[in-house]
C-alpha cells in the first residue's frame, strides 16, 4: 500500500505512512480499486446525509460524522481531524479552532444576511477547503457539505461545472480557490453559480 498516493481530486495530498496504515481494505493495491471502494462508501454517506434533518448541522460534530459516513468503511481515520501537515491547508493544530470559528461565522452571516446568497456559499466552501480538516477526502467532503448547506438554506445548488472536461474544470476550480485565498471571491462565486461555456473557460486560462 505504500506506493499508493491518494489524489484528493483538487490537489495532491500525500498520506503519511501512519495514515496509509489506516486503510481498512487490505486487498487494495492500485488507485483504481481505492477509487471504486471510496465511491461505494460515498454513495452510502450521501444516502445517510439525505435523511438528516438536524438543526445542528453547522457544528464540529456534524462535520466529523459526515466525513465518517463518507469514508469510514475505507479509512480508520475518517471523521478525525488530521494531525499531520499537508501541502495545502492550515497548520494541523489550528483545525479544531478554525472549524469552530467557521461554524460561528456562517451562522452570523446567515442571521445578519452579511453576503448575497452566491457569495455566502462561495465563502463557506472556500473556508472548508482552506482549513483542509481531514487527512484526505477534503475536496469531496467540502463540495458535498456545501451542497447540503445550500439545500438546508433554500439556496440554489452549486454548478461545479460538471459539463467541462475534468482537467479544465479542476484548473478553473483551483485558480478560483487561489484567488479566494487572497479575499477575491468573484471567480469562485462565478464558478459555483453560473454555467461556464467551454470556449469561455479556455479563454480564462490564457
Amino acid at each position: 500500500m505504500k506506493e499508493i498516493y491518494f489524489n484528493d481530486r483538487d490537489g495532491n495530498t500525500v498520506l503519511s505512512q501512519d495514515e496509509l496504515k489506516g486503510l481498512r481494505l487490505t486487498h487494495i493495491t492500485i488507485i483504481k480499486e481505492l477509487d471504486e471502494a471510496e465511491q461505494v462508501n460515498i454513495n452510502e454517506g450521501l444516502f445517510w446525509l439525505s435523511q438528516q434533518r438536524t438543526k445542528n448541522y453547522l457544528t464540529d460534530s456534524f462535520f466529523k460524522k459526515l466525513h465518517t459516513k463518507l469514508f469510514g468503511e475505507v479509512w480508520k481515520w475518517a471523521g478525525k481531524y488530521r494531525t499531520s501537515e499537508k501541502n495545502i491547508g492550515i497548520e494541523a493544530y489550528q483545525v479544531p479552532t478554525e472549524v469552530l470559528k467557521l461554524c460561528q461565522d456562517v451562522n452570523y452571516w446567515l442571521k445578519n444576511k452579511s453576503y448575497a446568497e452566491e457569495e455566502l456559499k462561495a465563502r463557506f466552501h472556500h473556508k472548508l477547503v482552506y482549513i483542509h480538516p481531514f487527512p484526505n477526502g477534503n475536496g469531496r467532503f467540502s463540495r458535498i457539505l456545501t451542497n447540503y448547506f445550500c439545500q438546508r438554506n433554500g439556496f440554489e445548488k452549486p454548478k461545479w461545472q460538471a459539463h467541462l472536461s475534468p482537467g479544465l474544470r479542476r484548473t478553473l476550480y483551483i485558480k478560483a480557490l487561489q484567488k479566494a485565498d487572497l479575499k477575491r471571491f468573484e471567480d469562485l462565486t462565478y464558478f459555483m453559480n453560473h454555467h461556464i461555456e467551454q470556449e469561455k473557460a479556455l479563454r480564462a486560462l490564457t
